[in-house]
């Protein structure tokens, strides 16, 4: 069911919620929406409360010229657990979603946090060397960047679509799909928050997170030896798991929600 929440006078968040238990969040990347998750809210419905929601300027949520950073994505993160009343809620970033959940972790802190799961984002995006992991060198990324701020981006969307977020080529229907919920956030801010994404750096708040909190990474396969090589250094207590391609919970359902299923089961308190 879709619900809405005014969390200020500028901003009403878009919202689907359905189950009971223990919150599990879903935050969705860059200028997507809750229609991402379709594959995964309703088979863990079934033991948890599941919510998502459409960050600000995206999918259903206000578009607003203002706030469209991660910084600001993390305060209405804190804005909106605290509307719904929630409590010792799991976070569930995927993509730049992750970069929202390290947000807020830096300004709010777990204490109402019982474990973290991230899908496939490094807490640095940008790479300094090949063997980082991380989307890409700061080169490529310009290249990236430098297509969003055309008149619009559904062309880099439409090329992430078909080639890097399933493994298999991807049907005309979803790409088409991608980009049509991709171009509910307007252009110059779909670039806004693509180039504040890049910029982020919070590898030092991904170390206490893990220290404090269960926290699950879930990655591309592509993108397993160079994760396993950072969380081995920085954030041992992490589990890895490596699955598919950018969108490994949309292309292999079954598998996603049965490893977060598992990892809430067999590493906190459910």
């Amino acid at each position: 069911m879709h619900k809405y929440i005014q969390l200020s006078d500028d901003l009403t968040i878009h919202y689907v919620s359905s189950g009971k238990g223990r919150p599990l969040i879903f935050i969705p990347g860059w200028t997507m929406t809750v229609e991402s998750f379709s594959k995964n809210l309703q088979a863990l419905s079934d033991r948890f409360r599941v919510i998502a929601y459409d960050p600000r300027s995206q999918g259903r949520s206000s578009k607003l010229q203002s706030g469209n950073d991660y910084t600001q994505h993390g305060r209405d993160l804190a804005a909106f657990i605290r509307e719904l009343k929630l409590t010792d809620v799991v976070l569930i970033g995927w993509s730049t979603g992750v970069l929202t959940a390290y947000s807020y972790f830096e300004q709010f802190g777990c204490n109402n946090v019982s474990a973290f799961v991230s899908i496939d984002m490094s807490p640095k995006p940008v790479k300094d060397t090949d063997s980082d992991w991380g989307i890409d060198l700061k080169q490529n990324v310009r290249r990236v960047q430098a297509g969003v701020t055309a008149p619009d981006h559904s062309d880099v969307v439409r090329k992430f679509a078909s080639h890097a977020y399933l493994t298999q080529p991807a049907d005309e229907e979803f790409v088409e799909d991608m980009v049509a919920r991709s171009l509910c956030t307007a252009p110059h801010v779909a670039a806004l928050l693509l180039a504040d994404g890049n910029l982020c750096n919070y590898s030092g708040i991904a170390r206490e997170v893990a220290a404090r909190l269960p926290v699950l990474q879930v990655v591309n396969e592509h993108a397993a030896p160079a994760a396993r090589n950072w969380i081995e250094a920085n954030t041992p207590n992490a589990e890895l798991v490596a699955l598919g391609a950018h969108m490994m919970f949309w292309e292999f359902p079954e598998r996603f929600n049965a490893v977060v299923s598992n990892f809430l089961e067999d590493r906190s308190d459910t």
